[in-house]
């Protein structure tokens, strides 16, 4: 079979872990994940990796944080008093909630929790963290037509 080029559509299974080894993300569970290369469905350096690769052949893709989930951005920790949050129930550290912020919805996770304020985090829960990826080629899927 012809190796991966652009255009193709696969089906891929994939591993994501953190640099202490914990796997955070693994489809293998399921089925493969349906991809057209060329389509903007994924990281533009996960096709990159694929291109040549055959049916069965795992790549591996480490992407720093600006181009995983970005760096951790100190400014978006922030504390925020609770009378100027509309919460429907006590919120917990480790947990996710929304805010408004400028007039729109945002989500970030609560790190500290007083009687007084709420300090929440809206970075992403993997923003600073070096991430790699493992990719399998399950198979190329024939072009239509």
């Amino acid at each position: 079979m012809a190796p991966v080029t652009d255009g193709d559509t696969l089906l891929l299974h994939f591993t994501s872990t953190r640099p202490d080894g914990e796997v955070f993300e693994d489809t293998r569970p399921g089925e493969p994940v349906r991809v057209t290369l060329g389509a903007k469905q994924i990281n533009p350096l996960f096709e990159e990796a694929l291109i040549g690769r055959e049916p069965g052949e795992t790549v591996a893709v480490v992407l720093p944080p600006e181009k995983a989930y970005g760096k951790f951005r100190r400014k978006l920790v922030v504390t925020i008093k609770r009378k100027k949050l509309k919460l429907d129930r006590e919120p917990v550290p480790g947990e996710f909630i929304t805010v408004e912020v400028l007039g729109k919805p945002c989500r970030v996770t609560v790190l500290e929790v007083d009687e007084k304020s709420i300090t929440v985090d809206g970075n992403h829960p993997l923003a600073g963290e070096t991430i790699t990826y493992a990719i399998t080629v399950e198979a190329i899927l024939p072009r239509p037509g």
